[in-house]
């Protein structure tokens, strides 16, 4: 399968999750960090290997009540480039790989696997969504967040947005980084380079039901844990965020994200 992203797909993204990063859009700023070439987002990308994983899983009956999705991110995808996504089954693991179809080079490889029972950690304060207010994100969303194969990306979507959004997420950044002048963690992005090194969603086997998920009057609860920081201004520094999400009564996803700034000696 060979996919080609554009200018349009980065714009859909960014209209989706508020991330105009500079890299996507401004080739002049791209050349000025040393790249020739506008990039779309990871999280965009991701979305066609979550569909397609999920479709070759939907293929049989689910056996399992609980799956991971789990990616590590080597290259930037870049826009106007043709890429062959290659599928396969190994035992219970669905693999896929995207990879240049000129150089043969990895730009990032995931695989969906069954995997154990989610345990949400007990806390004193979630925030929360009504089912309205989650439908109405679906609106913006580039896929279609009604089908089997690709709700729960639209959720995994839906929790990366609100932790980069997220106030409590700048606050911990702003503490190793004290000097920033932003108002969001997409901000953040636009000032310093900053690359998605990893992604994981354990997730639900319910969000591959959709159409039974929620009842009218329910809610969709969320809670971030604390930011984890390591590194320094001169060599960079590796960020680990985790956003946990649930129903009133079933637990539905957790997405780990981790970043890499790059050096930041000359700032």
């Amino acid at each position: 399968m060979i996919l080609n992203y554009t200018l349009r797909d980065a714009e859909e993204w960014a209209a989706f999750s508020g991330d105009y990063n500079p890299i996507h859009f401004d080739l002049q700023h791209v050349r000025k960090m040393g790249g020739d070439q506008l990039s779309v987002h990871g999280m965009r990308a991701m979305l066609d290997m979550k569909h397609h994983l999920s479709t070759v899983l939907l293929a049989t009956p689910l056996e399992h009540s609980f799956y991971v999705f789990s990616t590590r991110m080597r290259r930037p995808v870049l826009c106007q480039t043709p890429y062959h996504l290659q599928m396969m089954i190994n035992g219970k693991q669905i693999i896929g790989e995207l990879r240049d179809c000129a150089t043969q080079e990895s730009c990032f490889n995931s695989k969906l696997a069954p995997a154990r029972s989610l345990e949400m950690m007990a806390c004193d304060h979630e925030d929360v969504l009504t089912v309205n207010e989650v439908m109405a994100l679906c609106q913006a969303f580039p896929g279609q967040a009604s089908d089997a194969t690709q709700a729960w990306s639209f959720f995994d979507a839906l929790l990366f947005q609100l932790l980069v959004k997220s106030p409590e997420t700048l606050a911990a950044l702003t503490t190793a980084l004290p000097e920033l002048q932003a108002a969001t963690l997409i901000e953040v992005f636009a000032q310093i380079p900053v690359v998605q090194t990893h992604h994981e969603t354990h997730f639900s086997a319910r969000l591959l039901n959709p159409a039974t998920l929620f009842a009218p009057e329910d809610r969709l609860y969320y809670r971030i844990q604390p930011m984890l920081i390591i590194g320094n201004k001169s060599s960079g520094f590796v960020l680990r965020m985790v956003i946990e999400a649930r129903t009133q009564w079933h637990p539905l996803l957790v997405t780990s994200v981790t970043l890499k700034t790059w050096p930041m000696a000359d700032r």
